[in-house]
């Protein structure tokens, strides 16, 4: 048997309610200081270089044939070996380039305040880490190739082979940060689901 009621004493539902977005505590400060950073490492680009190939160099000495030493942003390894040789880090192959667009994507990403913290922090770590050992291979690549085919071996690898892994490092770095940027909703719901069940 219906029955009359009030609608004064019901809570009607008007409608979807809009959930707020928690901006993430400490991402305003962070983001500055990705983005000096990306500043910096364009500024300080030749102290850069400088620092890759005293590195480099120490990799060569311990790995390579003969040995190994930097001066400034050149490498001279395969000294005492045979033929000499020497690379020289420029601008467009040191890793500040790689290392600029990714810390000032990050920075970026920090200034949004709609990522945790403790989920884009770990991966803007692994990206700059990522570039800079991609780089870091191609070094090697192009050190070994030449040691071993000369010329041919340096145009090679430096030109083709050595540039794909840079490529390929640099656009796993983009999606590292990009992944951790994206929310996704899907898993959020099915986590509330799950919890309303139990």
């Amino acid at each position: 048997m219906a029955a009359s009621a009030n609608l004064s004493d019901i809570n009607v539902p008007r409608g979807p309610r809009a959930i707020p977005v928690q901006k993430a505590r400490g991402g305003g400060v962070l983001g500055l200081l990705f983005l000096a950073a990306a500043t910096v490492a364009m500024l300080q680009q030749e102290h850069i270089r400088a620092a890759e190939a005293w590195l480099m160099a120490a990799v060569f000495d311990g790995i390579l044939g003969g040995a190994s030493y930097s001066v400034d942003d050149i490498i001279f390894h395969n000294v005492g070996a045979g033929q000499p040789y020497a690379l020289m880090v420029t601008g467009l192959c040191s890793s500040a380039v790689l290392l600029t667009p990714v810390a000032a994507l990050a920075g970026v990403l920090f200034l949004m305040g709609r990522i945790p913290v403790s989920r884009l922090m770990p991966a803007t770590l692994i990206a700059l880490a990522i570039v800079c050992l991609s780089n870091a291979t191609r070094y090697f690549m192009i050190a070994a190739a030449q040691q071993s085919w000369g010329q041919q071996g340096f145009d090679l690898m430096h030109h083709f082979l050595g540039s794909f892994v840079v490529i390929f490092g640099f656009v796993a770095a983009i999606i590292v940060l990009v992944r951790a940027a994206v929310v996704r909703k899907d898993r959020s719901v099915a986590k509330r689901r799950g919890r309303r069940a139990s």
